[in-house]
């Protein structure tokens, strides 16, 4: 996971503006530790601290060092002069109650600036926003710090957007949020509270680990997997933890991660389901299938299918009739997960049906789970031999959107399952450079 500094506060004073900025730029647009800023722009380190915090007025110099450094286009710099005005017309009208319209008509401006400069990098995150309000305290006496209710409303509003949502479009939001959350668990001292933050930080490290999979590798994925895991245990939430391992095994199998791990995680989701239904379990029944199929063991992955399916009729409808949120487990995320496991196994006729039932009960918004049924069908296709159409498809399908790991290890066993001879096609070629070819992730 990203390293998350101490969060700022702009309301203790408009330095604190420039200081969220500059640790937004470098955290969550450029991905550079402190080290690397500071010898980029030429400034000392400790300074570049001081300054991110608020507790230092850089010189316009500086900040014209870090501007260049992190490529911001001279945003940096004009907020720079803004909170310096902002400071002299303090300074002057010191007497002036309430504020005159000139320190109105800056700070409005340095507020305009700094959401310019948010959204110039990577789109404006929630903590960003989180840290415009940040004066609500002086203004009313109240804070505007989420509630247990407010925290678990977050977590389920990502939930809505995992399967819909471009990846990695999340990470600078996951990022802020993750970053509050630990300073209220840090503040909380009721065990029941703590136990809901825990779940709540259990759900966004999972989130976060599914996006930097596919934009930072599979390294930083597994470290923030890792926190989920860690979370989720010390919650006590039993199906949680099950889900938790349940979908980093999922993920360990597409990117062909290498040693036992995803054996060691589907076993210990098993085992904590202990036979009980709920959503974790039947994903890990789907990645069992699906590796049990990839060693070859036709009987051992039938069997696994109907214990799949066997945990999915003992689902409850609002989890089975939810087509959208990571939450829900609909009936085409099993037909989806079945014909894999067929179509490895050769058997394309019970599959392909299944394919186009699944593809027609999917909702539109599901842009990203549509394609993967189509790569399907295009791997079916190459199966049964017919290598122009199955080309082609999983051309059409995989062209106009980013190769996932999913999308990544269905299509090498297209390319794996085509005879020698076809390989040489114009097809095969173009659609093997536009996947690569995926390689063991650590």
């Amino acid at each position: 996971m990203p390293y998350m500094s101490e969060p700022v506060r702009p309301d203790t004073s408009p330095w604190h503006l420039l200081g969220a900025c500059i640790r937004h730029w470098r955290e969550d647009v450029r991905q550079l530790s402190q080290r690397e800023l500071a010898k980029a722009a030429l400034v000392d380190q400790g300074e570049l601290s001081r300054w991110e915090r608020g507790l230092g007025r850089p010189h316009s110099d500086h900040v014209r060092g870090i501007d260049n450094a992190l490529g911001t286009g001279g945003h940096l710099i004009a907020l720079r002069d803004l909170i310096a005005e902002i400071e002299e017309v303090r300074e002057s009208g010191k007497d002036t109650n309430p504020p005159s319209r000139n320190e109105d008509d800056v700070e409005r401006r340095a507020f305009l600036q700094f959401l310019t400069i948010l959204s110039a990098g990577s789109g404006i995150s929630a903590s960003a926003v989180d840290a415009l309000h940040s004066g609500l305290r002086q203004i009313t006496g109240h804070a505007a710090d989420n509630s247990m209710d407010d925290w678990e409303q977050i977590a389920w509003d990502y939930a809505q957007g995992v399967w819909t949502e471009p990846p990695g479009s999340r990470v600078a939001d996951l990022t802020g949020d993750i970053r509050d959350l630990e300073q209220a668990l840090l503040r909380t001292r009721d065990q029941g509270d703590r136990n809901t933050l825990l779940r709540v930080y259990a759900q966004l490290a999972t989130f976060m680990a599914l996006d930097l999979v596919e934009i930072s590798g599979a390294r930083a994925g597994w470290r923030s997997w890792r926190a989920a895991r860690s979370a989720a245990d010390v919650s006590g939430d039993r199906e949680l933890r099950v889900w938790v391992r349940a979908i980093e095994a999922s993920h360990s199998f597409y990117l062909r991660r290498l040693g036992s791990a995803t054996d060691t995680l589907v076993g210990e989701a098993l085992h904590l389901a202990d036979g009980r239904p709920c959503h974790g379990l039947v994903e890990a029944l789907k990645t069992r299938s699906r590796v049990l199929a990839a060693q070859g063991q036709t009987d051992l992955a039938h069997r696994a299918l109907h214990d799949l399916r066997e945990a999915h009729e003992r689902l409850p409808s609002a989890v089975t009739d939810d087509h959208i949120s990571v939450w829900g487990m609909p009936t085409a995320s099993i037909q989806y997960a079945e014909a894999f496991v067929l179509i490895k196994l050769g058997d394309t006729t019970t599959a392909m049906p299944m394919l186009e039932q699944a593809l027609a009960t999917s909702p539109p918004e599901k842009v990203g789970g549509k394609a993967n049924i189509g790569l399907l069908q295009a791997w079916g296709l190459v199966r049964d031999r017919d290598m122009a159409e199955g080309l082609s498809h999983a051309l059409d399908v995989t062209t106009p959107l980013p190769v996932t790991a999913a999308r990544r290890r269905i299509a090498s066993e297209l390319l794996a399952s085509l005879p020698q001879q076809a390989k040489a096609l114009p097809a095969a070629r173009e659609f093997h450079e536009l996947v690569r070819a995926d390689r063991p992730a650590r």
